[in-house]
Formats: C-alpha cells, structure tokens, sequence
C-alpha cells in the first residue's frame, strides 16, 4: 500500500466511531447506557412500587413483560452489532480489525502529525523553553498565573508517554517510526469475545430460530440471560470504547451516558390511565380481536 493515506484512513476511522450517523460506534454505546439507565430506573420502582394486601406489587404484569422482553431483546441487538464481525458493517470490532491490519502506519510521527493542530508537538522542546520564561517573567508571591495554551508542552509529553505505553517502547528509545503493539488489539479484540455467549443467544433466539433439537443440546446456562450477563458485556464494550477513544483515535475522553434534554422522569409518577378509562382498554382489546378474527382465509385465497 505505497499509496496509503494515513490521515484519510484516520478520518474514515474517526467518521465510524463518532459522527452525525445514528449507527456510528460512540452513538450505539450511548443509547445502548441510555436505555439501561431508564431500564434500571424501572427496575428501581418495581422494588418501591406499592403493594396490596396478599402482598403482590400493583403494577401490571403485561405491560412490565412487554418492557422487560423489548430491553432484553434491544440490548442483545445492540451488544450483537458492536461486535458484529461481518465485512459491510459499522461495529466496535471491525473498526478494532481495521486499525490491527493497517497497524505499520499507527507510528508516533502519524499521531503527532493528526493531532498538530490541537497544539501536540513532537519535539516540543522550544515550547517548554518559552513556557518556562513565561513562568519566570509572570510568576509573582502569593499569586496565581494562567498559563496560555500555546504554552502547554506537558499535553505533548503526555503523548508521548502514552504512545510508548503503546509501543512498549521506553522513553529514552523514541523514534517516529515506533508503532502501535499488535499486542494492543488482540487484547481489545479478545475483550470483545467475551461477549460470544450473547452474541450466540442472539443467533439462536432473537435474529433466527434454532430447531428444537439443536435447542434441546444447548446447556441451561446458553439458554438463559440475565441483567448480570447484558452488564458484564456493557462494561467490556464500554471500556474497549472509551480506551478507543482516549489513545487509539485521539485523547477525547468521550462522555458514554448521554445527558437528555429536560427530565426523562416526568411524569413518571403518573399513572397510565385513571381506573374510570379502563372500560377503554377493554373495548380496545375487543376491536383487535375482531380484526385478528377478520383475517380468516379460505382456499381460494391462495389457490386461484
């Protein structure tokens, strides 16, 4: 690849983990926490929600089943996508595969020359000079100066510290063609695996159905998922994200768990309807099964 254009690819990589485009890794993530957040908020209300007299939480049993299978089977769609291995797909794991197979190009002289116009010098040397006249001719007992910007040679140090954690390289070795371990991926990459069990239940159960007797072999444990399960994976995918983000992309220390717009709590407390509506509910229960009772088919609808 004589041709290879770092700081295209680099932006190519850039575009699929963070941009305007709602299946772009960083927004998958954050809408995957989103929901839990809400989900756990529910989960919270179940345990305070009020009880009658034998006992029994008041809530309605269909309508928390329809909650807890559409986050379930949500969630699960969710993990399944981000480490989706396929060739034509936008996945945590496949972004992780493309930067592990262009790994030669990963060196510090690239990283340095992307993130130039952020203020990260390689030699950073006549920076860190000035910095220090500027401390001697400013600094005052007993008073606080504001370093400027242009003036913070510690953030290129930093970089350079991390990318030889990176490199495992030692300080006192830095050259610009060090480049990132391959190390480094088989690591996130293996991370990642371990959402296989998931990954497998999806398969079998939400995207396809499995044949019985393909079922009847599956041990108990590949047939159940818990809350445990989809949190285990979370946190893997939500640290292999935040440590893409932080060293393999940039130093942006991305925020996971969005902040929405107003309260997502109101009206929470509310109920859904008041007891005098119901009768409602009951009619629109009936007018759905006369429209399922409608969709009867005779012989001649399909044998003409």
């Amino acid at each position: 690849m004589a041709n290879f254009n770092f700081q295209a690819e680099y932006n190519k990589w850039l575009k699929r983990f963070d941009s305007e485009d709602k299946n772009c890794i960083l927004k998958q993530v954050q809408n995957m926490l989103f929901e839990t957040l809400i989900y756990r908020c529910v989960l919270k209300a179940r345990s305070i929600a009020p009880k009658d007299s034998k006992g029994r939480i008041k809530l309605n049993g269909a309508v928390h089943y329809l909650i807890d299978k559409c986050f379930f089977n949500n969630q699960l769609m969710t993990i399944r996508r981000l480490t989706d291995k396929g060739e034509d797909v936008v996945s945590l794991y496949k972004l992780l595969n493309q930067m592990k197979g262009n790994c030669k190009y990963l060196t510090r002289r690239n990283y340095f020359m992307i993130l130039q116009e952020l203020g990260y010098e390689y030699d950073y040397s006549e920076i860190k000079k000035k910095h220090d006249e500027y401390i001697e001719k400013n600094l005052r007992m007993g008073e606080a100066i504001v370093i400027p910007d242009e003036l913070d040679w510690d953030k290129s140090e930093r970089l350079h510290s991390d990318f030889d954690k990176l490199s495992k390289n030692k300080a006192s070795n830095r050259t610009p063609e060090d480049i990132i371990d391959n190390s480094i991926f088989d690591k996130l990459l293996d991370e990642l695996d371990c959402c296989e069990k998931l990954r497998d239940h999806v398969d079998h159960f939400v995207a396809h159905s499995l044949k019985p007797e393909k079922v009847e072999k599956l041990d108990d444990e590949a047939l159940r998922v818990t809350f445990e399960h989809l949190w285990e994976a979370q946190q893997i995918i939500c640290k292999v994200t935040h440590f893409v983000g932080l060293y393999l992309l940039g130093i942006v220390d991305y925020g996971l768990l969005p902040i929405p717009h107003g309260s997502f709590l109101q009206y929470i407390e509310e109920p859904l309807i008041t007891k005098e509506e119901k009768s409602k509910l009951h009619e629109e229960e009936g007018k759905f099964r006369n429209e399922i009772h409608s969709w009867k088919v005779k012989i001649a609808d399909f044998c003409v």
